[in-house]
This record gives C-alpha cells, sequence and structure tokens, in this order.
C-alpha cells in the first residue's frame, strides 16, 4: 500500500508540475547532507529509485547518492545535476542532515540556501550529524525503511509524544529562532551506532534481524543564535521537552535506600517559568500527575500514607536532575534555550529593551529556584503488598 501511495503521489506531482518530465527520468531527492571541506561545500543528496521501490527491480536498492562540492551550496547543487542522468526533483525533499563544523560555524547561510529554493517545501526536518560527516547518515541502508533518510523525518514527528526526546520544527521556525534574542533553538542530533559506516552502507545491513549499524535520534543540538555550541543527552532532551512544553510525557527513574529502583511516568504535566529580572531570578513550577510503572520498593501500595512516600522521593529526584539540567544550560552551554528572555519579553517589553543587547552574558547568572510537586494517579493493575 506504501508503494502505491508514494507512486500516485509522484504521478500527481509530475501532472501539475513536471514539465512532461518522464518519471523514469526523475530523481527524487529525499534527503540532503551538508558537509564543510576546507572552505567548500560537499552537498549530498539520496535519491530515490522508483523502479525499486515499486518491485519492478529486485537486484537493485531503493536509493542511490550523489555527491559533489562547490565554492557555495548552489554550486554544488548544480554540480550535482552533472553527476546523475535523472532530474533532481526537490519537491519531496524531507530531511537535511548538517555537519558539526557547519554547525558551529553558523546556520544561517544553509537556511538562506534552502529557503530561497521554490521547489523546497518548507516542512523540512533539520538535524545534526553527531561526530559523524553528514553524507555518512545518508549512506546507512536501515531495513525499517526502503529510504533510509524518511526514518529521522518519522521519529522526528512520532516520537517528539512518545519519548519526548525530539523536537519537530519546519524551516521557518528554525529561522525565526535562530534569529531571535531571548529563545535559543534546539535541533535533532543523529548518530551512526554499531560498526560504523564502513558496514552501514552495505546491502547486508538490512538483511539481518538486528543491524550491525543504526541511526540513532534521541538526543538534541543546543544553539546560541545560529551557532551549535553543545549537545543535550537523552535525558536532557526529556528535560528541555518539559520545561518548554514539547511534551507532558516522560518516564522518571530514581533509587531508594541505594538499593531499590521505581519508575513513574508523568501522563500530564503543567510548567511555568516565571522571572523576576529585578531580582535576577526565574522561578519554575512543575506540577506532574502520572502513574507508578515499576517498583521495587518493599512497601504496602494501598497505605496512602506510601504514595505520599514514593511521591516525595520522585519529586526530590525530578527537582535535582532539572536543576543539574538548568545548571548545564547556563554554565557549559551559555544559552537560553528555555526562552527566559522571551518570557521577560512578554511580561515586560520596556525591561527586555533594556536589556536583549547583552541577555546571553545575563542568563548564566540568574538564580533559579525549582519546585516540583508530583502526584501518583495509579499503581497499576497489580498492588504490590509488600510490608
Amino acid at each position: 500500500m506504501k508503494r502505491w501511495l508514494f507512486l500516485m503521489s509522484v504521478l500527481v506531482c509530475l501532472s501539475g508540475c513536471a514539465h512532461k518530465v518522464e518519471m523514469s527520468q526523475l530523481g527524487i531527492v529525499s534527503g540532503f547532507g551538508i558537509d564543510k571541506i576546507e572552505d567548500r561545500y560537499r552537498l549530498t543528496a539520496q535519491v530515490v529509485n522508483p523502479s525499486s521501490i515499486a518491485g519492478n527491480q529486485h537486484d537493485t536498492l531503493s536509493i542511490f547518492s550523489v555527491s559533489a562540492e562547490g565554492e557555495t551550496l548552489y554550486d554544488a547543487y548544480r554540480e550535482l545535476n552533472t553527476l546523475t542522468s535523472k532530474v533532481l526533483y526537490l519537491p519531496h525533499l524531507s530531511v537535511i542532515v548538517l555537519d558539526e563544523e557547519i554547525a558551529k560555524d553558523g546556520i544561517n547561510t544553509v537556511l538562506d540556501f534552502v529557503l530561497r529554493n521554490v521547489a523546497i517545501r518548507p516542512n523540512i526536518t533539520v538535524a545534526i550529524a553527531n561526530n559523524a560527516p553528514a553524507a555518512d547518515i545518508l549512506h546507512v541502508l536501515i531495513p525499517s525503511d526502503q529510504i533510509p533518510i524518511t526514518q529521522l523525518d518519522s521519529l522526528s514527528n512520532m516520537c517528539v509524544k512518545c519519548t519526548g526526546r525530539q523536537v519537530n520544527y519546519n524551516l521557518y521556525q528554525v529561522s525565526e529562532r535562530v534569529n531571535v534574542e531571548g529563545d535559543n533553538i534546539v535541533l535533532n542530533s543523529v548518530a551512526i551506532i554499531g560498526d560504523g559506516i564502513s558496514q552501514g552502507e552495505k546491502i547486508e545491513n538490512i538483511l539481518q534481524v538486528e543491524p550491525p549499524t543504526q541511526l540513532q535520534i534521541d538526543s538534541l543540538a543546543a544553539f546560541k543564535s545560529d551557532k551549535l555550541v553543545g549537545y543535550l543527552d537523552s535525558e536532557e532532551a526529556e528535560y528541555y521537552n518539559l520545561l518548554v512544553g514539547n511534551s507532558k510525557r516522560y518516564v522518571l527513574n530514581t533509587v531508594i535506600d541505594e538499593t531499590y529502583k521505581v519508575a513513574y511516568e508523568a501522563r500530564d504535566t503543567k510548567v511555568e517559568i516565571k522571572p523576576n529580572l529585578d531580582e535576577k531570578k526565574v522561578k519554575v513550577e512543575c506540577k506532574v500527575s502520572g502513574i507508578l510503572m515499576e517498583n521495587e520498593y518493599p512497601i504496602n501500595l494501598m497505605e496512602p500514607k506510601n504514595i505520599s512516600t514514593l511521591q516525595s522521593y520522585f519529586e526530590e529526584t525530578l527537582k535535582k536532575d532539572l536543576m543539574d539540567f538548568i545548571s548545564k544550560t547556563q554554565q557549559e552551554l551559555q544559552s537560553d534555550i528555555l526562552g527566559v528572555g522571551s518570557k521577560i519579553h512578554q511580561k515586560d517589553p520596556k525591561k527586555w529593551a533594556a536589556v536583549n543587547g547583552y541577555w546571553e552574558e545575563i542568563y548564566p547568572t540568574l538564580e533559579f529556584e525549582v519546585d516540583v510537586k508530583i502526584e501518583i494517579n495509579s499503581v497499576g493493575d497489580i498492588a504490590n503488598l509488600k510490608d
């Protein structure tokens, strides 16, 4: 069914916008990888093989890639067209992967290039290649998707809610936020795990139950203006999405008496960030309700006082974790990815006008106070009756 839907969408586009170009002549670009090679750009395109997708050729891969270099991104793009007989077709482009060097130098150049191209739709996932060239990310073959790079797009759209470790911003949103004072952006980060690219680009990688090489997207890349300043690991990514309101569900683990492991899943979370610029303080109020998912602690869960005890343990754990995360944004990243400055702007534009020119110097000096209130609504279908 997916194959037919894909082909139908292509045929619709051909009938209206491809100016009589035959389908066999099209190279449908699903993803771009952009790397910096000294002072030049290397642009890699992952191109769909329609015949393989439709099942007409069983001995070919569903995608191929082409790479070219240029002084500018547009130069590199023009060079791509000399390397294949296919007409590169961009309306189905879904993911752009940038290498770390480009991200550290600033992504405004990339945003300018893609947003000026009328053939590229704005609803595209932008990801940062973590410790790998962007081209290598596009070369990894995976068994779960015939078009490998679309896995990143799918995860970005679906797993924001199911894991709380990803973000989902389109090109316009990214362009707007990297140029706004007081609200720095984070982007998805993708890494190659396992045996590396030497195995990941081989057909054997998709012929095994557990592929030796896989793509992992469960961390975030943090920015100051349009420049990469560091990464958030999977747990920190969950705290980021919790604090900025992107996700209401996440898992909180704690250990009681250095022995007993307990797991809690938040189902609804309300967070308020209240900055007081006069006192250089920020109060964070976090109210959480959820379900006890796993319990090794030997107490009777039918007793309300014991539920209160567990709640207090979770509150202490979450408060400490949030304080550690906020401290990282201030000291290590020195970037207001929580959007505290934008809240000041909304509350008191005059005060914001007085500080927005040097907000990045003020943010690391703010004193944060975190207040957490956790409620356990259910202990699950069974009760632990241990005393």
